[in-house]
């Protein structure tokens, strides 16, 4: 909803006789110069009303300084080249009205050719001055993605928090609106433009709006811009594009000498529309500041303006019930809307470009699909009027009206939602990203953040904060509360991480036991096969001495029965019964350690089979232990992320007391 006093004629020339001058029509000298060439104009026209003795309409033409100062309703000439958005221009043109001289013709064409050529060629004092460089914004170098970003959304990084203007009491609320992709809201306020968390209703930054009051704010497609249109009535309007993530003014295009009280861009922020009290929508590109033409379809007051996301179109409405639809890159006219029997004071586009909505005066809100510009629906919204419409994602209408009332519509226009705060009127209107919150301001001035399904969770916002010294102090007590309840979660996750290291302790205690009665077990298995090989050696070896001793013994036989007819056998027989003795000897050894070795191999078995078992039995313990651990570990991490969530935010609020202290100084 817009403030929008009366209109103020602005006198600016008086009523001149005419004298013509030896220029051919049209032409204008090479290089226009006031001293040269424009004050003699002025002398011959207009110096009898215009001087530092009589100057009407508080503006003087007979020094350049004067002309340069403009008059009572503001400067009337600028060093930026544009004649036709030039105020002295549209007077003596008769563009505008008061036209000038009153109740007379124009002046001359040749006299009207260098006026005109010296205000394009940056309006020269003499034929020693050099015309000013051309601005261009910083705009010109941003490349929008005209939809959802890939990454993250852009929120205020490093955006001001100082409050420009400090009131007593709030306005009435001109302008709010929410990101597409983030949770943030914009809330236009006194020379200033205030930007909140949604979801924490936390102020995150303060843009400075010296020129005066914004009347209309629109994110830019992808969310990383804020387009913000307004000024002051009867004295200035323009269009200011900041970036959210600093804060930094971007762009500033028009120079209207009234408050522009409708505006937006295009998907990619290549052009800026606005619109107001001259009446016509006006087209600028946004990176050189230059106005690349007028639409002059309305018949009166612009109050609403928006570019439809494919950038494709472009709506217009007035305050006598016009609703225009101009092709955005040729401004031809593409539908002319009726239907609507009072002022329009609100357009917004439905996300796929294809239905435009409309809200008025008359109460009604209208769907206009763009095919053919017939109106699929008509939405009996608020008694009183309509101030304000939006779409969200799902194709969801939120309104306000002067009922005192917000509504939230279906996609067929069933009321899904109404909230009533005070009984002043609603104004202004924004649903958030995620369609979960309205954000709506008053006449009074009040600003509300409400949940959707929790109305009763509504929080408020300020359009003006309180200077940056009081709110250092309300957050130096946030600081001390956070600190305050830091120790204590400090403690907590101390004595968390100690029963981590009491449940860790005889978990390892049993690893380390398991592992050595394992490797006990490995070695018993090791030694029992070595055993077993050792007795398949002695197996292999055997068979060979039963078969010696077996010889000898029949050796010894053969001995003794020769030994009885031959008595020289007695050292043979001898020799023979030693040798069986100690092969007899060898073969009891061998056995025995046959016997041995099978008796070591059962002793190592059994103990590696005991050591197994007994490893077995200690982890089927570990579960229960590991158990016990992972409830002590869940619950250090959860003591950890509650100790380093509440660090984080004391880091913050104390980034924010010396952002504050920087700024107040």
């Amino acid at each position: 909803m817009l403030v929008r006093p009366s209109a103020i004629a602005i006198a600016l020339l008086g009523t001149i006789p005419f004298v013509s001058v030896g220029h051919a029509e049209g032409e204008a000298p090479a290089k226009v110069t006031y001293d040269d060439h424009v004050k003699p104009i002025f002398r011959q026209y207009c110096l009898n009303c215009h001087q530092q003795s009589d100057k009407k309409g508080g503006l003087a033409l007979d020094t350049f300084t004067s002309v340069v100062e403009g008059g009572g309703s503001g400067e009337v000439v600028f060093d930026d080249g544009d004649a036709d958005g030039s105020r002295l221009w549209q007077l003596v043109n008769h563009d505008d009205t008061p036209v000038m001289p009153p109740k007379q013709d124009k002046l001359p064409a040749e006299k009207l050719a260098v006026i005109r050529a010296w205000i394009e060629g940056g309006i020269l004092e003499n034929s020693g001055s050099k015309a000013a460089k051309k601005k261009t914004n910083a705009l010109a170098f941003v490349a929008s993605t005209g939809g959802k970003p890939d990454g993250p959304a852009a929120m205020p990084e490093t955006m001001p928090l100082q409050t420009p203007v400090v009131t007593s009491r709030a306005a009435a609320i001109t302008a709010i609106a929410a990101s597409p992709w983030a949770p943030l809201i914009a809330v236009a306020g006194q020379k200033q433009i205030v930007m909140y968390h949604s979801e924490t209703g936390e102020l995150l930054g303060i843009l400075p709006f010296p020129e005066g009051i914004a009347q209309d704010i629109r994110f830019s497609r992808d969310g990383a811009y804020l387009i913000v249109g307004g000024g002051e009535h009867s004295v200035q309007g323009l269009v200011a594009v900041f970036d959210v993530k600093t804060g930094q003014r971007v762009a500033t295009v028009g120079d209207e000498l009234d408050t522009v009280f409708g505006a937006d861009a295009n998907q990619d922020l290549t052009r800026i529309a606005m619109g107001g009290p001259l009446k016509m929508l006006r087209i600028f590109d946004a990176g050189s500041g230059e106005k690349l033409f007028d639409l002059k379809k309305h018949t009166d007051w612009i109050y609403t303006v928006a570019y439809s996301p494919d950038g494709i179109l472009i709506a217009s409405g007035d305050r006598s019930g016009g609703l225009c639809v101009w092709e955005a890159d040729t401004g031809r006219l593409y539908l002319d809307l009726a239907g609507h029997k009072g002022a329009i004071n609100s357009v917004a586009w439905r996300d796929d470009s294809n239905v435009l909505a409309s809200a008025s005066e008359d109460g009604t809100v209208k769907l206009w699909e763009m095919n053919g510009g017939t109106s699929i629906r008509s939405i009996n919204a608020h008694a009183g009027g309509v101030t304000a419409v939006a779409f969200d994602h799902q194709g969801r209408v939120a309104t306000a009206g002067r009922d005192d009332r917000v509504r939230l519509w279906d996609t067929a226009g069933k009321e899904i939602k109404v909230l009533a705060n005070g009984s002043e009127d609603m104004l202004e209107v924004a649903i958030t990203y995620d369609g979960n919150r309205l954000v709506y301001g008053n006449w009074a001035g009040s600003v509300f953040n409400t949940p959707v399904e929790k109305p009763d969770a509504m929080v408020t916002l300020a359009a003006n904060p309180e200077p940056a010294e009081k709110r250092v102090e309300a957050v130096k007590t946030t600081l001390v509360s956070v600190q305050q309840k830091l120790a204590p979660a400090k403690a907590n996750l101390d004595q968390a991480l100690a029963a981590v290291q009491a449940a860790k302790k005889p978990l390892d205690e049993l690893d380390q036991k398991v592992a050595l009665l394992r490797k006990q077990s490995q070695e018993s298995e090791a030694a029992a096969q070595s055993a077993q090989a050792a007795a398949a050696e002695f197996d292999k070896k055997l068979p060979a001495l039963t078969d010696s001793v077996r010889d000898l013994q029949d050796e010894v036989t053969a001995l003794r029965v020769a030994l009885k007819t031959d008595p020289s056998k007695m050292i043979p027989v001898a020799d023979a019964e030693e040798r069986l003795a100690s092969q007899l000897v060898e073969t009891a050894k061998s056995r025995r350690n046959r016997i041995a070795t099978a008796e070591s191999v059962k002793t190592h078995q059994q103990t590696a089979a005991a050591r197994k078992a007994e490893a077995d039995q200690l982890a089927a313990t570990r579960p229960e232990l590991l158990k016990k651990l992972d409830e002590a570990q869940s619950l250090a991490d959860a003591a950890k992320k509650a100790h380093d969530e509440i660090a984080q935010v004391a880091s913050e609020v104390q980034s924010k007391i010396d952002r504050l202290l920087a700024e107040i100084k």
